[in-house]
């Protein structure tokens, strides 16, 4: 899938002007803003796995979850099939005392949180509040959407009725019944709503970095756009789908060709390079890199 997108991208993106990367003073602030942005949403995003890991008893230190937060992306980033979910999971558990399932649990909870606030906020934004510019792609969206509700209920009952699989399960579902607490599920849900709204910020500022404008709607409309088309599975960073999906968002908001490929190029900068290098030196300075994951779990 990221290939044939990826391909897709670079054979469009040659048709093209050639783009305009930032120069004047406001383009180079926007950008260190993006940039900021973007590890304020990622600490808030530490903060709410810290909160799911201590309701499931699990007791990390704080230091640790922030730490592997970025080192999850890292991996995410550079890894197939979100092997950095698989790094920060394999290094969590013994750390915070608890069970590899109990904190793939938690994994999962953050996953569902995100999809229930970006599919809510792509029909809102998208259809609701920008009207046709986000016509015909919210059908598709809903439908997906329920289609995948509908096979995890049906997913859920079948297993419930099989006392080992529940057994083996029940971790893993364990932080999502959770969310069923009022308080709690509450609370996380702000969370999650304050992190794509700060995400929209990180993405508008990425435009503003190459001339494009957005208003706050408009960002929240391709966060949400670019979000949804990177649940398809795909390759490292989410290569190609993301891509393909922010292009997109860009032309419906009236950007040019030269725009969607100076924007997809600095927004790749931004949400990549500088949590990468520093994920991959908080792997190798705190936890000893690779090796020692690989050593601790033979």
């Amino acid at each position: 899938m990221s290939v044939l997108c990826v391909g897709g991208v670079v054979w469009w993106a040659t048709k093209q002007q050639p783009p305009q990367l930032p120069s004047t003073r406001g383009e180079l602030a926007a950008l260190i803003g993006a940039i900021l942005l973007y590890g304020v949403a990622t600490v808030v995003r530490a903060e709410r796995w810290q909160r799911l890991l201590e309701d499931e008893r699990a007791t990390p230190a704080r230091v640790d979850t922030y730490a592997l937060t970025c080192v999850g992306y890292m991996g995410n980033n550079i890894l197939p099939a979100r092997g950095g979910d698989v790094i920060r999971t394999l290094l969590m558990a013994p750390r915070a005392n608890t069970s590899i399932r109990t904190v793939i649990g938690t994994l999962l909870a953050e996953r569902l949180l995100d999809i229930a606030v970006l599919v809510v906020l792509f029909v809102v934004v998208g259809y609701g509040l920008l009207g046709e510019v986000g016509g015909g792609k919210v059908e598709i969206i809903l439908l997906a959407a329920a289609g995948v509700a509908i096979a995890a209920v049906i997913a859920y009952f079948a297993v419930r009725r099989n006392e080992k699989m529940m057994a083996f399960v029940a971790p893993m579902l364990s932080a999502t019944l959770g969310l069923r607490r009022a308080h709690h599920g509450l609370l996380l849900l702000g969370m999650t709503l304050l992190i794509w709204g700060i995400e929209a910020g990180v993405w508008m500022s990425a435009g503003a970095a190459v001339g494009f404008g957005m208003t706050p709607i408009e960002g929240l409309y391709i966060v949400a756009l670019a979000s949804v088309f990177s649940m398809i599975p795909s390759g490292p960073a989410y290569a190609g789908t993301q891509d393909a999906a922010a292009i997109l968002g860009i032309k419906a908001l009236g950007g040019t060709g030269a725009q969607a490929v100076a924007y997809i190029v600095m927004l790749r900068f931004i949400i990549v390079v500088p949590i990468t290098l520093v994920g991959l030196v908080l792997l190798a300075a705190r936890y000893g890199g690779l090796w020692r994951l690989k050593e601790a779990h033979r």
